[in-house]
């Protein structure tokens, strides 16, 4: 990254050229696939990797498990995983092992001391207005 700008993971808005676009430019790109089926997140990976050979990231939401998902992620080379709405203490050492960072969103206080205690490498307070 040679700008401090990333991209949030907007549902459905967020496509392979859109990531690619904005980790081009300098930032970092995000692919949301908390609702993509596996094989479909490798499709969209290997999209955005013939777009751009700068880093971009994925996020998952850990409403439900995420481990098929981010297993495909992981094994396609992603080295950035945001994930929110969860507990990450299950994930985070699977994303180390891969020697990807783990950012994981928080709405609170509490939530970003238990996210921290997972192990996670960054937190991102996000607002609930």
């Amino acid at each position: 990254m040679t700008l401090p700008v990333v991209q949030a993971p907007i549902g459905s808005a967020t496509t392979p050229a859109l990531a690619a676009a904005v980790s081009n430019a300098g930032g970092l790109g995000t692919l949301a696939l908390s609702w993509t089926e596996a094989e479909r997140c490798r499709l969209r990976i290997r999209a955005t990797q013939e777009l751009t050979s700068r880093p971009f990231g994925i996020n998952l939401v850990l409403v439900w498990p995420q481990f098929d998902r981010l297993s495909v992620c992981l094994e396609e080379g992603v080295r950035v995983v945001s994930t929110s709405w969860g507990d990450p203490s299950a994930y985070a050492p699977l994303i180390h092992q891969a020697e990807a960072i783990h950012v994981h969103t928080v709405s609170s206080a509490e939530e970003a001391c238990r996210a921290v205690d997972a192990g996670v490498d960054a937190v991102v307070a996000q607002g609930w207005e």
